[in-house]
């Protein structure tokens, strides 16, 4: 077992700065956990107060049971993985990962099976008698993963492992970390500003912002359903539209008004606002959730925003159209084969399901407490 129970956990320096305040969280055997924020949020001194690197200043954290606040690194289990690989530059490879083992005078067999075991999980069995400076910098952190393997850690720890890497690489490695996670069955805890790490190796995401955690939940549920606008804001590329919108009531329907253009809200949507007693909203709309309408087809469509097109970037798969609506900067995500040029007027088709009203003063998303009802019946 390596579950793991943060309780209340804060961090205050003698200087009077907190850098985490109140994380509380569960962590399962075998989830994949990703600390995600902005800089200076909290999240690596979070996991260094996991790894024992960092003292706790207030809360608990237990760890199989057991209170561990005060228990010294190497005695908690655990294993961690640095952005900079830490690795011994006048060492072999094997060596490199020999090292932890014969430290703690593991018999020399258990080691080198230990060793060869974890090189070819990692594909760098011909990369053994190679010292780092003679390897890639993906194979450098293969062998810095594979340091921590050798182990056999209760939980690993990673740190920002694929910030030093170039892009393609970094695909690369994400994808053998999610094989990794699979063949291990292993705990991980990883910390990361990049939000596509995230959202494609966690099996749940802490999203952090000034010491606190805002959102804890699959990468899913945490996209579609973000509990406020600093959650929906960072989660994304291109990220979330957001505009203010005027509430207008008009017999059985609801309207907002939006950069000067009159949108109708759909029923569901407008017995939230109207039973709420909403007379102001924030809309948030994600790029791919507005549909660029041309032509003959815009004539016949209401409730549409329009945009003003500044900027076409082809990307491949896709089309970013980035221009304004009334005070508004926004982003739409497309097919490539969208045809809209720059310095032309689009009509975009909302995808009211995906849309996104957030209170203009808590910044909260009103609709969260109903999906969340929805998705639990």
């Amino acid at each position: 077992m390596n579950r793991m129970v943060l309780k209340h956990v804060c961090k205050k320096y003698e200087n009077g700065m907190t850098a985490v305040k109140d994380f509380d969280l569960e962590i399962k055997e075998g989830e994949f956990i990703i600390l995600v924020g902005p800089s200076g949020c909290g999240k690596s001194t979070t996991l260094r107060m996991i790894a024992g690197l960092e003292e706790i200043s207030s809360g608990e954290f237990w760890l199989d049971g057991n209170l561990v606040n005060f228990l010294e690194p190497q005695k908690r289990g655990l294993s961690m993985v640095f952005q900079n690989y830490a690795l011994y530059p006048y060492m072999n490879i094997y060596d490199n990962m020999a090292f932890s083992l014969q430290i703690r005078k593991c018999p020399k067999a258990e080691i080198d099976r230990r060793v060869r075991e974890t090189a070819e999980l990692l594909g760098i069995v011909n990369l053994l008698d190679r010292r780092p400076s003679e390897v890639s910098g993906g194979q450098r952190q293969r062998v810095a993963i594979g340091s921590a393997i050798v182990r056999r850690p209760s939980v690993y720890l990673m740190d920002e492992p694929l910030s030093n890497l170039d892009a393609k690489l970094r695909a690369q490695m994400r994808v053998e970390l999610a094989k990794l996670h699979k063949k291990l069955n292993a705990t991980i805890i990883y910390v990361t500003h990049d939000q596509v790490e995230a959202m494609t190796l966690g099996t749940r995401i802490v999203v952090m912002n000034k010491g606190e955690i805002q959102q804890a939940a699959p990468p899913e549920e945490l996209y579609r359903n973000p509990v406020n606008q600093f959650v929906a804001g960072f989660i994304g590329s291109p990220s979330m539209n957001f505009m203010d919108a005027m509430v207008i009531s008009a017999g059985e329907n609801v309207y907002m008004d939006v950069a000067g253009q009159r949108i109708r809200l759909p029923e569901d949507l407008s017995r939230t606002v109207l039973s709420k007693g909403y007379t102001k909203l924030r809309v948030g709309i994600r790029p791919e959730d507005l549909e660029p309408v041309t032509g003959d087809m815009a004539e016949g469509e209401k409730d549409c925003l329009s945009m003003d097109v500044q900027v076409r970037d082809l990307l491949g798969a896709e089309v970013q159209l980035h221009g304004i609506t009334g005070r508004y900067k926004i982003s739409v995500r497309t097919d490539a084969d969208c045809m809209v040029q720059s310095g032309e007027k689009v009509m975009l088709k909302i995808n009211f399901p995906h849309m996104l009203l957030f209170d203009p003063q808590t910044e909260e998303n009103i609709m969260y407490q109903e999906k969340t009802e929805e998705k639990a019946v």
